[in-house]
């Protein structure tokens, strides 16, 4: 096994059209601004033929939590969640690797889950790296706690590297940083290439973010419907998740459902004792 904490140096960019997709990024310390925390966002990307809800999970071990799932599509599960102990986690595809290779690796599913139902912070998250990434599938992961925000990109044949940011941003797309933990050349898509580039773009104009500013980031069309932050074409943003970690106040999420059919749904939530006290549920739709 083996794994990669630095950056590569070099990375070819091979340009193709549009591909399953999602948008992650975070702000956390100094780059967080007016007593939030750390925030973490994610606008989730995906064909329009399956619904989603917000469901809040109390499992027969371990620690209760709040995810956003997809209903009947042809990945379903959870795509982004929060704990009661404060540990928040969204992902997206690593869609640049084929989807033979990914399929073909015998890693294992469920990483998300066992994140937010046995983890409360990044450290023990990264003292446990290589049970949880070693033998995990392609994937792409965003983790923030109070403290700052951690990046994992899985590749392949337990390769997996870690970033840590406690005083800055990261932003993640569809596409591998690290060419190193692949076994092949990844093809960028278009997509991911544009909307990399728009949100580390849009994170540079001002050194300090709010939660309200992440929300209005997530409804960015400025390179139109398949390349946006926000897309309507080939494939649609169907939900936004943006939640705040303040070191010593309840977590707070502010979500936007988008689910096809169905007019958008925004809800905020406070994550505080009371929340966590009601019964296992689904809250949206």
């Amino acid at each position: 096994m083996r794994k990669v904490l630095i950056l590569a140096a070099g990375l070819t960019w091979l340009l193709h059209g549009p591909a399953a997709a999602c948008t992650l990024w975070g702000a956390a310390g100094s780059a967080s601004a007016g007593g939030e925390g750390t925030l973490l966002a994610k606008n989730r990307d995906w064909k329009p033929d399956h619904q989603q809800s917000l469901r809040l999970v109390h499992p027969v071990s371990g620690f209760a939590y709040l995810g956003l799932f997809a209903d009947g599509s042809r990945a379903p599960g959870i795509k982004a969640g929060v704990n009661q102990q404060g540990l928040s986690v969204v992902s997206a595809s690593a869609s640049s690797l084929p989807r033979e290779a990914r399929a073909g690796e015998a890693g294992e599913h469920g990483a998300m889950s066992q994140l937010l139902r046995r983890y409360a912070t990044l450290d023990a998250v990264a003292a446990d790296a290589g049970k949880l990434f070693g033998h995990a599938r392609p994937v792409f992961l965003q983790l923030a706690d109070p403290t700052g925000l951690m990046l994992v990109e899985v590749g392949q044949h337990g390769r997996y590297r870690l970033q840590r940011e406690a005083n800055g941003v990261l932003t993640h797309t569809n596409h591998y940083r690290d060419a190193g933990l692949l076994d092949q050349p990844q093809s960028i898509g278009r997509s991911s290439a544009s909307r990399l580039s728009r949100i580390d773009s849009l994170l540079s104009v001002q050194p300090s973010h709010t939660r309200a500013e992440f929300s209005a980031i997530s409804q960015d069309r400025h390179d139109g419907p398949d390349d946006s932050l926000w897309r309507s074409g080939r494939e649609h943003t169907l939900a936004s998740w943006q939640v705040s970690l303040p070191v010593n106040a309840a977590p707070r999420l502010h979500l936007v459902l988008a689910n096809p059919g169905a007019e958008p749904i925004a809800r905020a939530y406070v994550l505080d004792a009371a929340f966590w006290r009601q019964a296992g549920q689904r809250l949206l739709p």
